[in-house]
């Protein structure tokens, strides 16, 4: 089970990664927009990744493990709406 976690945790990283180089390269701030939130989703996947591995290699105690993934999701989840916010600006203008 513990492989097939780690699995699915690096297909959500390679497509954060494949996210952020299929985005378009447009300017301002749209771009800086786009840019920041798929950061926030390489983060969500890296989050997932993580909290497997923390766990595989260190044997954390389960809640602590949970509380270290929620903290890393929020972060990229701030990333996102950040995100958005810097795009919304750039409609505004």
């Amino acid at each position: 089970m513990h492989l097939i976690s780690l699995f699915l945790d690096l297909l959500l990283v390679v497509a954060g990664i494949v996210a952020f180089l299929a985005r378009p390269q447009i300017g301002g701030e749209l771009s800086r927009g786009l840019r920041v939130l798929t950061i926030g989703v390489l983060v969500l996947g890296f989050g997932h990744l993580i909290e497997t591995v923390l766990f595989a290699l260190f044997q954390l105690e389960p809640s602590l493990n949970e509380i270290i993934h929620r903290l890393i999701i929020a972060v990229g989840f701030v990333f996102v709406i950040a995100g958005f916010f810097t795009m919304r600006r750039a409609f505004d203008e």
